[in-house]
Parts: C-alpha cells; structure tokens; sequence
C-alpha cells in the first residue's frame, strides 16, 4: 500500500490527540503530541475515554500467518505491525462506532467489547497478559507494517464471525478476568492496594525508614502471591521502592511525624462526616433513595477531601 494511503488510513482510525508514547518503558510512558509520539517505538491505542481500536499482542514467530489466516476464524485486522527480528506482532481492528468508557457510555457495549477482544485474541492465540494500552508504532522503521484495509466493523459483525468459530468467551468471563489479573493490571492491582496500606502502615514506623521499606516489601510479596500468574521480583522491587521513596521523600505526613498524620486523619474523618450527613446517606445529587453516586459527585467528595488536607496544611 502506497504511504500515503496508509498514512491517511491510520490518521483517520488512530483518534488520540494528546497520545501516551514511549521508546524503553523503563525510562518512562508520557504524553505528547501526536507529531513527536510518532517519533516514538510505541504509541497510545486509543484515547482513555473512547475505544475505537481493539488491540492484540501475538508473540509467536508466526504471529503474521495467524492473523491473517482468517476463513471462518476471525475478520482480518486493519493494521499488523511486526517485529521484523523475532516475528512477533500487534494487530488493530477499528470498530465502526467508537465505544464510551466513561459514566456516560453504555456497560454493556463495554462489556460486549471486551469479549470481542478477548474471542480475537483467542483466534489468534494472543498474549493474555498484553494490556492494549500501547500498540507499536506502525511507522517506525523498526517495525515492518502491514497495512491491510480501511474498512471498520460494528461489534455485532465482530461477533458474527466470532461466535460460530467458538471463541467468544462465555458467561462469567469478566468475573474471572477481575479476579485473575494479568498483565499491567497486575502492577496496578498491586501498586493501588500497597500504596493505601502504605499510608497506614507509617505509622508503626516513624524515625525508622529501613523498618519502613522491609514492610512495605514483605506486604507487595504476600499480596503478589495471591495472583494466579504472580509478578517477578524485578517488578515488586520496582513497585516497593516506587511506594516508600515517594512516602520517605515527600510525604508531609511522614516528615512531620505523628502529629502530622494525626491531623490529616481528623481532617479526612470530617470531611467524610460532611458528606455522609446529606441526603441520601450523603450521595449529594442523587434524588433516588439507595442509587449510586454519579462520577460528578465523586470528584466533589475527592476535592473535598483534598480541600480539607489542604486546609491542614498537609500539601
């Protein structure tokens, strides 16, 4: 396919403006323009809020064969993007109508599309660990990229060839995958759920950081384990240090001792006691008895809080 023709193929697929790029993760995943992540090994899928490329890591040596061996199997990708060197590949498929994953979008087409996701990687033998987050530059010259049509599919076309191959996934799938980590969920499961214990846990430990970062570590192990296909201990060491250099560096609460988390204590303990004073059991905004909190009212209750830790004096 002529570059032109490609490059106004992926201009109109590839839809994230202020996209998240990167050459090695380890020196970090950013934002840019789009002009200069595309300058980068690895680019943003989509943008956060509306997925409109469903994304597959295949690392076979074969990867390409696979993706294109389509009769009665799966629909063919727009784009397959290879490592020339080892044959592995990322694959994109468009759908038609971009899906919201925001508090204004359908569950279900979310959920709809995450089994699309799962049926193609499925059929492709794809990896189960890859997040879809990032996708390899198809213009870097790294990577050898096949361009194979512009045409998109509804998620219903997707299914209609997926369904009677057998890979769509069954019910209670979801369930599972939010059980069963894989992957960069993994490093986030892990890292959101030390991070809060973290907090708590200064508290046993003031004047004392190496007792500090030995907690920490010991509690990334045990709650690693509880995974099915558990972290190495690059990655815990990584997320251990991540915690406790960010809590020992610049942590008011912890450079100011006890009084300082005590305060902060008060002050969040208030500000929750504000909120669950109004009606509805404090779900301001909400005029049905027993309904969940809009992401609106989440955001106040979180400004709220940072307005009463701020008012401490704690940032």
């Amino acid at each position: 396919m002529p570059f032109e023709a490609a490059t106004a193929i992926w201009e109109r697929l590839w839809t994230s403006r202020y996209p998240l790029a990167a050459d090695a993760f380890d020196d970090g995943v950013w934002r840019q323009t789009r002009a200069a992540a595309m300058t980068r090994l690895h680019v943003e899928l989509h943008p956060r809020q509306v997925w409109g490329l469903i994304g597959v890591d295949v690392d076979h040596p074969d990867a390409v064969l696979r993706m294109v061996s389509t009769v009665d199997n799966h629909p063919q990708p727009n784009v397959i993007i290879e490592n020339p060197v080892n044959g592995h590949a990322h694959a994109a498929w468009a759908i038609t109508t971009p899906i919201k994953v925001t508090n204004y979008g359908s569950r279900r087409s979310v959920r709809y599309g995450l089994s699309i996701e799962e049926a193609l990687r499925r059929a492709v033998g794809g990896d189960p660990h890859y997040p879809a987050r990032l996708i390899k530059n198809p213009f870097h010259p790294r990577w050898m990229t096949h361009f194979i049509h512009a045409d998109t599919s509804t998620l219903d076309r997707f299914g209609g060839t997926l369904t009677p191959a057998g890979h769509m996934p069954g019910r209670g799938w979801h369930n599972q995958r939010r059980r069963t980590p894989v992957g960069h969920s993994r490093n986030e499961t892990l890292f959101h759920g030390v991070r809060h214990f973290a907090y708590r846990e200064m508290r046993h430990h003031w004047g004392d950081p190496e007792g500090y970062r030995a907690a920490i570590a010991r509690e990334v192990a045990i709650r690693n384990a509880d995974f099915d296909t558990p972290l190495g201990v690059t990655e815990l060491g990584h997320i251990s240090t991540s915690i406790t250099d960010w809590t020992i560096r610049y942590s008011r609460m912890w450079n100011d001792g006890p009084a300082a988390y005590d305060q902060a204590f008060r002050a969040i303990q208030a500000a929750r006691g504000r909120k669950g004073s109004g009606r509805n059991g404090g779900l301001a905004g909400n005029s049905r008895p027993g309904g969940l909190m809009r992401g609106a009212n989440r955001s106040d209750e979180a400004w709220e809080l940072h307005k009463a830790i701020e008012k401490a004096g704690l940032v």
